[in-house]
Order: C-alpha cells, then structure tokens, then sequence
C-alpha cells in the first residue's frame, strides 16, 4: 500500500488537474460519489435516519455536498451546516453547493459562535453525521468556535463518517490539533496518508 504525505497526495491532485485536463470539479464528483456508497454501507445501513453534513467552506466542504446532492437523489432526508457563508465557499465547492437547493436539501449558514449556538437545537435531531469540515490539509490547532463544533458532534455520542480525514487529525503526523472528530468510518481518496 502506498502511503503518502497530504503535500504529496495535493501535488497528486494538481498534476491529474494540470497534466491531465481533469477539472477538479470532476475529481470532487468522483470523491463524492465513493465516499457516498462507503457511508451507506458502513453508517447508514445500521443507523438509517436524518442525515447531517457538517462542512467547511473548502473542498473538503465541497466533497461534503456531493455526498448530500447523492444522499437526497436516494430519498434520505440530509440537512448541511455549512461552518462559513455561501459566498466565502472555495475551490470547485461553490458549484456543487448552488445544486442542493433544487433537491430541497437545507444549508443552513454557521459563520460564527453565536450562529452555531441557534442551530445546536436542530442539530441535536441529526440521526448521523458527515464530517467534511477539515482535510488532510490541517496543520495548526483547531481554533475559534470550530473547537465547540467538533466538541459537539463528539458529545453527541451518533455515528460519524469522516472524508478523506477526521476533522482535527493531522494529516501527516496523526496527532490531533486539538478537538479531533471521533469517526467510526473514514473515506479517504488515492492514497492513505501517514496520518490515518
């Protein structure tokens, strides 16, 4: 098995991008797509019911929307707290974002503290979770009111599928960067990095 460094498996994407004319929207769709049917084998199928996306503003977030977009076109009700605004959404995620609402799939916007406080309510009736907050990309401590998302999700105590990293992981040491989401399953896309 081939292992690699989260610089390594980033210089990988942009040469697939660059070299080989794959727009990175396509390699999202791909990510998306597989991590989708692991999340429905693994998580799901033993505890179906609401779905919740917990997502950033980058293409980790955006991985995350692809999984809502499949996750709604199946009949599953799935709701994303998007940790950010629409409009500071980065990468190829934005375009992916803009197809949720003709699928009535909710985003609901969390820039801040005060905005998460008003959603945990809802966020409490979330069956299981989807953690597309960080990828592999993290390499500083976890800060702001993201420390209170991810201590949340963990307080929960529900089933958490990660993408392509738990969220507060270093990608390259394994070490958390303070909070860490604890996943029972995570996607992770070409190859493993030395963190998982």
């Amino acid at each position: 098995m081939r292992i690699v460094t989260a610089a390594e498996m980033q210089a990988l994407d942009r040469n697939t991008i660059e070299a080989f004319g794959i727009p990175g929207r396509v390699l999202m769709e791909n990510a998306g797509r597989g991590a989708t049917r692991s999340f429905l084998e693994r998580i799901f199928s033993a505890r179906p019911g609401r779905v919740g996306v917990v997502a950033g503003r980058g293409n980790n977030g955006g991985d995350g929307f692809v999984m809502a977009r499949y996750l709604a076109q199946r009949g599953i009700e799935v709701q994303v707290f998007l940790l950010s605004t629409r409009d500071r959404v980065q990468g190829a995620a934005p375009a992916n974002l803009m197809l949720l609402p003709a699928l009535q799939v909710p985003v609901f916007e969390i820039p801040d503290a005060q905005a998460f406080a008003a959603q945990q309510a809802r966020m409490r009736h979330i069956a299981c979770w989807i953690d597309a907050i960080f990828g592999t990309g993290l390499n500083a401590e976890v800060q702001g009111y993201f420390k209170e998302v991810i201590d949340f999700i963990n307080s929960l105590q529900r089933p958490v599928f990660a993408v392509d990293i738990p969220s507060g992981l270093n990608g390259d040491t394994g070490q958390p960067c303070g909070p860490c989401i604890r996943a029972m399953a995570t996607a992770t896309f070409g190859y493993a990095k030395i963190g998982h």
